[in-house]
């Protein structure tokens, strides 16, 4: 009887050993599967980081290029105001030169028909 009482008890502590092991096993497998859950929440974030980090790289691109033409345009510009307001000035000192010219030579012809008409 020693010996069943035994071999009952060594199959009572087995079917515990075994339920222990299955719960274990149990909560291995769900936090296993939790894992898993989290590691494609992980990778789904990622994604949409990197896709997020390429359009901001993408306008970064785009306003660095629109920066560039903009800058280009405002030297042309810068270039082209200085040579009108150049070529403006000398057209100004033409004028005024040729103004001159014409103011001496009308007060020429004044002094000159005023002595013809003094005589």
């Amino acid at each position: 009887m020693a010996a069943t009482a035994q071999h009952e008890l060594s199959v009572a502590q087995l079917q515990a050993e075994i339920e222990r092991l299955g719960r274990e096993l149990d909560q291995a497998s769900s936090e296993k599967i939790q894992s898993a859950q989290l590691g494609l929440v992980l990778l789904e974030e990622k994604g949409a980081l990197q896709q997020r980090c390429d359009a901001l790289e993408g306008l970064y691109e785009n306003t660095r290029h629109d920066l560039e033409i903009t800058q280009e345009a405002l030297m042309k510009l810068d270039t082209t105001q200085k040579v009108t307001t150049r070529s403006g000035i000398e057209q100004e000192n033409a004028l005024l030169n040729e103004s001159a010219a014409m103011e001496s030579s009308l007060t020429l012809q004044i002094i000159e028909l005023e002595s013809e008409t003094k005589q």
